[in-house]
């Protein structure tokens, strides 16, 4: 079992080619992992489970997010829509491996 990071920050991002090599689109649901976990890239394109606001979604890791902080997600503008408004900018949210 995998640990659940609790309130966690996530923002949204312009998503294009990650760090991981691949190419994406807003639509997808993907994220950025904060580059302390992210490190050589050895979680590329692993799933993991969010949650919040009674919303659960699963996406794939396909970059790195240099300015968020320890557990920290950058989400796909799509993915963060379906949690909240991109207006809001910034969830506090939890989050697992898969």
């Amino acid at each position: 079992m995998y640990k659940r990071y609790d309130n966690a920050r996530m923002t949204w991002y312009n998503v294009g080619t990650g760090a991981c090599g691949g190419t994406n689109t807003a639509n997808q649901y993907v994220v950025a992992l904060n580059s302390d976990q992210y490190g050589s890239g050895g979680y590329c394109y692993d799933t993991i489970t969010i949650s919040y606001g009674g919303k659960t979604a699963q996406a794939s890791i396909v970059d790195e997010c240099p300015g968020c902080p320890e557990y920290g997600l950058d989400l796909s503008e799509g993915l963060f829509e379906y949690f909240a408004p991109t207006s809001t900018g910034v969830i506090y949210g939890e989050w697992s491996f898969n």
